[in-house]
């Protein structure tokens, strides 16, 4: 496989340290071509980030790291007790590290730039993170102007602009070098529609502020008799990158994914800072088409999401399911394939000897219906002599069985930093014996490297009604989402975790994209950011007309994010400078 420059510059670490632009010394842009950073003579002056401090409200955050706790320079707030909670829990997304400004979560992204296992004496820099910070006011006037004034404040002095809710991404989308950052993590309000009414639906709604993360909009729907499609981690931003990457779901199978259940989105645009909706029904339907599954933080800046609810009024069965080989061997498969259909879901885990459900869903059904349901394959298991062990339960709503089956609310157990592969499976590769056989030969010798596990979800989501929108043409071919992850290891050199990120592509990725053939894609939010092939695997035959829409809506690229549509008019060169590529 041949990586671009690009791409092996990330995987290997190779940028100059961030101390350099700390200190100031990092060159100078030699055209308008290149973003400024921090310590060339056309970055922003104190007086500057002054006056956009004032523009905002007082709501301006200069950066610090929140890794800085275990050094003693440049920031001088060494705690060894906070440095040890930190490495205790630093691969979980705990909700008091999403409130630090300008945090984000993936450990590849953080590129040891500031190394909380590093010594105490080891400098600590910004990296990768963004330089300064707006905390976009919950009011919403104050909000619109705050995101008004940084596109007006970037655009004057060619700095890079992302936007962060939680921090929760894979691929570092939500933060970058020298940026300044639009954090709306705290637009948190909920409203109620019992009936909301367009062409394409008619029905109950809930308004979420685009900082309303999973647990708060399960709750928000729970109070009112509904359930929400959401994210298997609760901490996720249910208005980010979940819903406009596609969002896959324990609920995805019955109500869709999570761009499935958008309504409308409410953003200011980037080419000249209007406050709109986009529905898709107006004048903005292709922002509202690009944003429902084209990709977060790339065409404008979305303040709040209207989805559709459904009514939560039958009992949620569920359970958990294991077993493993060591009475049988891992030869011993099914007699039937696929996976579970009518609104069910099964997510469950892959190691080298075991299975492991951690949850079934089965909505809307009695105890007597989820049993039948199950016979089959518990009665299979039987005649393959496995043994296993079943665990039913019945919840009276879904905000019960979720924080059951992947709780406790609010934070959930979902570990965060690894080396990602994804693919889903279409249904025709289950049914088909040979293609078949040779998806589960790739899951077994995946599941056999080192330190390597597998997650997988059952989901149907070919004939759920939704409005036209960018979402991957394959999720409605799939009958699995598998996620193959290898686990980091934060005190091995950056060259050992380097080298495992290039062999998430280089080996697994290729290994299930072979097995499932071209017909599989991947899910653009759980996923290596060295996938060489990102165009094709993330977005399919949408990727050209979202590229239209890129150039309407944002036409001087002022949103940048890897492997979104149109990032390759961009390059990231030496001290991780972002540079128009050469035409």
């Amino acid at each position: 496989m041949i990586f671009s420059k690009h791409r092996l510059f990330l995987a290997a670490g190779l940028a100059a340290s961030t101390a350099e632009l700390a200190a100031g010394t990092a060159t100078p842009s030699p055209t308008s071509s290149c973003r400024v950073l921090p310590g060339d003579a056309d970055w922003p002056a104190p007086q500057d980030w002054q006056d956009l401090n004032s523009t905002v409200g007082g709501r301006l955050i200069e950066t610090v790291p929140r890794e800085s706790v275990c050094h003693d320079a440049p920031y001088n707030r060494y705690d060894a007790e906070a440095c040890a909670e930190l490495q205790k829990t630093f691969d979980f997304p705990k909700l008091a590290r999403m409130e630090i400004p300008g945090e984000f979560m993936d450990m590849s992204i953080k590129n040891y730039s500031c190394d909380a296992f590093a010594p105490r004496s080891a400098p600590c820099g910004l990296g990768n993170h963004a330089s300064y910070v707006i905390d976009v006011s919950k009011e919403e006037e104050a909000a619109v102007k705050s995101v008004q004034a940084a596109l007006e404040f970037v655009r004057l002095h060619n700095i890079r602009l992302v936007v962060k809710n939680t921090g929760h991404d894979y691929l570092g989308r939500s933060t970058g070098t020298g940026a300044l950052s639009l954090w709306t993590h705290h637009l948190k309000s909920t409203e109620f529609i019992p009936a909301y009414n367009s062409s394409h639906f008619t029905g109950p709604a809930l308004k979420m502020g685009a900082g309303v993360q999973g647990f708060e909009a399960y709750a928000a729907a729970n109070a009112t008799g509904h359930r929400i499609v959401g994210g298997s981690c609760p901490t996720v931003g249910i208005a980010g990158g979940y819903s406009q990457g596609g969002g896959h779901s324990i609920l995805a199978s019955r109500h869709g994914l999570g761009s499935d259940n958008v309504l409308e989105w409410e953003v200011v645009t980037v080419s000249d800072g209007q406050h709109v909706i986009a529905t898709p029904d107006n004048e903005h339907a292709d922002l509202y088409w690009a944003l429902s599954g084209g990709g977060p933080g790339n065409y404008a800046i979305v303040l709040s999401m209207t989805a559709r609810i459904h009514r939560d009024a039958g009992l949620i069965s569920g359970g958990t399911l294991s077993f493993n080989d060591t009475q049988v061997g891992t030869d011993s498969g099914l007699r039937r394939g696929g996976s579970s259909g009518g609104g069910n879901s099964i997510v469950y885990g892959l190691t080298a000897s075991s299975f492991n459900a951690w949850t079934v869903t089965i909505p809307d059904t009695t105890p007597e219906e989820a049993e039948g349901l199950m016979k089959p394959l518990l009665d299979e298991l039987t005649w393959r002599g496995i043994d296993s062990e079943y665990s039913p339960h019945i919840s009276q709503n879904f905000l019960e069985h979720f924080d059951r089956a992947l709780g406790p609310l609010p934070e959930g157990v979902i570990e965060n930093s690894g080396f990602m592969a994804s693919r889903m499976v279409p249904r025709a590769v289950l049914t088909d014996p040979a293609a078949n056989a040779r998806v589960t030969e790739a899951l077994r010798n995946i599941s056999g490297l080192p330190d390597y596990s597998i997650a997988c979800q059952s989901i149907s989501v070919a004939n759920q009604p939704h409005p036209d929108n960018a979402v991957l043409p394959a999720w409605r071919d799939a009958a699995l989402i598998c996620l193959p992850k290898g686990s980091w290891d934060p005190r091995a050199p950056a060259s050992y975790n380097a080298r495992r990120q290039i062999e998430a592509v280089t080996e697994v990725q290729n290994v299930m994209d072979a097995a499932t053939g071209p017909a599989g894609g991947v899910y653009m939010n759980e996923v290596s950011y060295l996938l060489p092939e990102w165009r094709s695997a993330m977005y399919g035959a949408n990727y050209e007309r979202l590229l239209a829409v890129k150039r309407k809506y944002d036409p001087e690229s002022v949103l940048y994010v890897l492997d979104g549509v149109g990032s390759d008019a961009w390059v990231q060169v030496a001290h991780k400078r972002l540079c128009r590529a050469a035409s």
